[in-house]
């Protein structure tokens, strides 16, 4: 005759209590890794669209230097931005615009530095801003500074309406200079020290210098998806 075998009820509980523990264990880390790699593939995805913008201009021959848009005398750079991109979503400059894929002072997620200390001031968001196919916003900063003129370009790689909407999460600045597109933080754009990209920093523009490191470091959104909750 057969004998027949079976789990005693001590035996599953055991084995359900491992199971449970590597779960514990490794779940979180795969939700990480996850979330990381979908931030680097919008942020790689943002940066290249607007490199390619870049190339073309110069292709064109349209300057690219931001001496050649002054905005004091009314030339609003993301104007001859916008002409090489297809089917994006113009806001419009002055914050004015009422859209809620716009990016407004009234919006309910307010841009905030990485440790989340500080609302961003909006009078960085409010030169023109364009809304691309997938959801990318681009955010474009012209002060009027004859002095002083820069070219930033801020991109939300998912979206004004989507969270958490932290500068060097998923709000990163890019610059134009001396005829190149450099990721902010990168050498010889305008803000490259350590307060810049630190979550201990109590500064004003606490990750506007995190996309140099979001782009030359493949372990950078790991890094931010497990510190900044």
């Amino acid at each position: 005759m057969l004998k027949k075998f079976a789990f005693t009820l001590a035996e599953v509980l055991i084995t359900l209590g491992v199971i449970g523990v590597v779960s514990a264990i490794t779940i979180p880390n795969l939700m990480t890794a996850y979330k990381a790699h979908q931030l680097r593939s919008q942020f790689l995805k943002s940066y290249s669209t607007i490199q390619q913008v870049f190339k073309h201009m110069q292709a064109d021959e349209v300057p690219t230097d931001p001496d050649s848009y002054p905005r004091n005398q009314g030339i609003i750079f993301y104007k001859t931005f916008k002409n090489y991109l297809n089917s994006t979503l113009d806001c419009g400059a002055g914050l004015s615009f009422t859209t809620k894929t716009c990016y407004t002072p009234q919006t309910k997620l307010k841009y905030k530095t990485l440790n989340k200390s500080t609302n961003i001031a909006n009078t960085y968001f409010d030169d023109g801003q364009l809304v691309l196919l997938d959801g990318t916003l681009l955010i474009f900063e012209q002060p009027n500074v004859p002095s002083n003129p820069y070219i930033w370009i801020f991109v939300d790689i998912n979206g004004a309406e989507t969270p958490p909407n932290i500068l060097g999460y998923d709000l990163f600045a890019f610059e134009f200079l001396d005829n190149e597109l450099r990721a902010m933080g990168s050498q010889g754009t305008s803000f490259t020290h350590e307060q810049y990209c630190s979550l201990s920093s109590s500064s004003q523009l606490n990750g506007i210098a995190c996309a140099g490191k979001a782009k030359n470091d493949a372990d950078y959104f790991k890094w931010i998806v497990k510190n900044v909750k």
